[in-house]
């Protein structure tokens, strides 16, 4: 027998021990629990980016949206500094009532912010009730909001000009 039998006799003996495995030890329940396990993680993913997706989506007032984008402008550049976080809460003043509770708006923009899975998503979420709330002027209106947090530090980097880019940009499309 040359080399080229020894191998296949090999081959043969190596699918004969495969075969015998699976029927007759416990290769199909590994192979069911592998299978199983990674059903399961790809639905536990899902799951995990609907959730942290949730507050997101349960923004109803644009005032509530333009926070979140501002504070992600502001995430662009690193941890948002006092100064960043002075200058969006003095843009929401200019959109919001008075009165507002500013501490409880800031807790609820910090929490929605901090829960989209990046920022691109977040504007994604957010753009439709922007587009249907805010008529052209209030729109571009947004886009000042967000320069004037990406100006504090120098001016805005790399990162958030293309933030605010992508945000006016998917904001003026119609749907």
């Amino acid at each position: 027998m040359g080399i080229h039998g020894c191998h296949r006799s090999h081959r043969r003996g190596v699918h004969t021990g495969l075969v015998y495995y699976f029927i007759y030890g416990n290769g199909m329940e590994q192979l069911d629990r592998f299978l199983g396990d990674r059903r399961n993680a790809k639905l536990r993913a899902r799951g995990e980016a609907s959730f942290r997706g949730a507050p997101l989506r349960a923004i109803r007032d644009p005032a509530d949206a333009a926070g979140v984008l501002m504070l992600l402008v502001a995430l662009a550049r690193g941890t948002p500094t006092p100064e960043q976080e002075a200058a969006i809460e003095a843009e929401m003043r200019k959109v919001t009532a008075p009165d507002d509770d500013y501490a409880t708006r800031m807790a609820y923009i910090r929490h929605a912010a901090a829960q989209a899975s990046d920022a691109n998503t977040a504007v994604d979420h957010l753009a439709p009730l922007l587009r249907e709330k805010l008529d052209p002027s209030e729109r571009d209106d947004r886009e000042r909001m967000l320069e004037a947090v990406a100006v504090i530090h120098g001016g805005p980097i790399d990162a958030q000009e293309k933030f605010i880019a992508r945000t006016v940009r998917v904001l003026a499309e119609q749907h």
